[in-house]
């Protein structure tokens, strides 16, 4: 049974609640669904449950899959699932019961539209950022970080990840534009290449933002020790300040 979770009202001087018992806090588990993050008390959800919760009613009208070991798994309406793990577990909703089949890696993808995003794919499949999708049933038609593939009525649509065709791709780094290495830059790369003579230095302390990104991440701060997938036409900013 789903239950809505509500927080007890407690008395300000002894903590209790004005039953004059005490209660600890119950254990809360998360969800994702279509990038919502919902919170229950029950450890067990029917796909019925999972659609209720999000609000996706009647849940007769919807599907539901579930983001599992590298695909996607179809949950029935009256299937119980078991939300207890230590990252919220992720589902998609779609309206109606029509599914479609992929394999990405040859593990199998069912998706309720007609399309799917390279940034879904990426998620599904937990693929690196210095890896490339491609579509095996297209020639080894390399997917753009932006681009969508459209899923077959009939049969099944073949997806891989593997390493990067092209070697470089061009970036702006401070105002100038410049080859790099496709896959990820590091903080220490990007200050490196905007500050060479001064990267190293104790006393030189350096700041990374960027735009135009990748589409799950167009902009941001990096920071040191992190790194960011590279597209073409990525914008970066580097300063460098001295803190003697």
């Amino acid at each position: 049974m789903l239950r809505a979770f509500s927080q007890p009202s407690l008395s300000p001087a002894s903590g209790r609640t004005h039953t004059g018992e005490i209660h600890g806090p119950p254990c809360l588990k998360q969800v994702v669904v279509n990038d919502r993050i919902y919170t229950t008390e029950d450890g067990n959800l029917s796909g019925r449950d999972l659609l209720s919760l999000a609000a996706f009613r009647p849940a007769s009208d919807y599907s539901i899959v579930v983001f599992k070991d590298f695909g996607t798994r179809a949950i029935g309406l009256d299937e119980l699932v078991n939300i207890e793990s230590d990252e919220p577990l992720i589902f998609r909703a779609f309206k109606g019961d029509r599914l479609f089949r992929a394999l990405l890696n040859e593990r199998e993808v069912l998706w309720g539209d007609e399309e799917i995003s390279s940034v879904d794919l990426r998620a599904i499949g937990h693929v690196q950022d210095d890896q490339d999708l491609f579509l095996d049933s297209d020639g080894d038609r390399s997917i753009d970080d932006d681009g969508r593939v459209r899923l077959k009525k009939d049969g099944v649509e073949r997806i891989r990840s593997g390493e990067p065709k092209d070697e470089t791709v061009d970036i702006i780094l401070n105002g100038e534009m410049i080859s790099v290495d496709k896959g990820r830059l590091t903080f220490g790369e990007l200050a490196r290449l905007a500050f060479p003579d001064l990267f190293g230095r104790d006393q030189i302390c350096f700041t990374v933002s960027f735009s135009r990104g990748p589409k799950r991440r167009r902009e941001g701060v990096l920071l040191e020790g992190g790194k960011v997938r590279v597209v073409v036409g990525m914008v970066f900013n580097v300063s460098a300040t001295d803190k003697s």
